[in-house]
């Protein structure tokens, strides 16, 4: 299974787009994370137009990934007509924070639905599970990142992080990655809120590098970095 990518940019580097990336399965679009661009970009690229229903995965609520969030509902439910569904499940604990946001917005409980994150289980042909792992990011808020199981192994996508130890716990499981989807910062000194790429290569066997695909990329030195290590970079179509 593959993630198209709406945008690949940190928050703070606009030019590449707000991170987050989609697919469609069984005429539904699964989209992870809805940061400021992203509502543009799903209008540019029609891609409410053909689908029946949306499932939105939220990673966590810093604007650069919920920025869109009351638009996108809003204009789904308004003028598509569509059944907008928000993703929950075991490790969500910002789930109180999304619900506020929805009010903020503006958005009634009519608009939209909850649910739980196991309904999806067995039903689509990408993938046969997903589930919310838990991350830390920073202290102000509480983060997830995503795990897909697949006939081809596990599509891990970290979303934001600063301890590398859930990845490692992933690679070292020794159940079978299809794809690694990573945040990526190329600091050397120690950053509060992101992992550096270079203690992200420290865990990564010979045969999963080729799986990992950078994402959240900070600038264009961080793009050389990947480049140096051998990974890859998400591109955006």
């Amino acid at each position: 299974m593959e993630l198209t990518f709406l945008g690949r940019g940190a928050g703070f580097n606009p030019v590449e787009g707000s991170n987050s990336a989609y697919f469609i399965d069984s005429n539904e679009l699964f989209l992870i994370d809805a940061g400021e661009s992203v509502f543009r970009t799903i209008l540019e690229k029609k891609l409410l137009d053909s689908i029946s229903k949306i499932n939105i995965l939220i990673t966590h609520t810093h604007s650069d990934h919920v920025g869109s969030l009351g638009s996108l509902i809003l204009y789904a439910f308004a003028v598509k007509k569509l059944d907008i569904c928000v993703v929950t499940g075991e490790n969500m604990d910002y789930l109180p924070s999304v619900k506020s946001l929805l009010v903020i917005y503006g958005l009634t409980a009519n608009m939209y639905r909850f649910v739980d994150i196991s309904v999806f289980d067995g039903k689509y042909s990408l993938f046969s599970k997903v589930r919310y792992f838990k991350t830390k990011h920073c202290d102000e808020l509480e983060t997830c990142g995503v795990l897909f199981e697949t006939d081809a192994g596990l599509v891990v996508y970290t979303s934001d992080l600063c301890e590398i130890e859930p990845l490692a716990d992933i690679v070292n499981s020794g159940r079978p990655i299809d794809k690694f989807y990573v945040d990526t910062n190329n600091d050397r000194h120690p950053n509060p809120h992101h992992i550096s790429i270079y203690q992200f290569n420290e865990i990564v066997t010979p045969e999963l590098r080729p799986k990992v695909y950078c994402m959240h990329i900070k600038n264009v030195q961080c793009i050389e970095a990947a480049n140096a290590l051998n990974f890859k970079i998400v591109t955006t179509s």
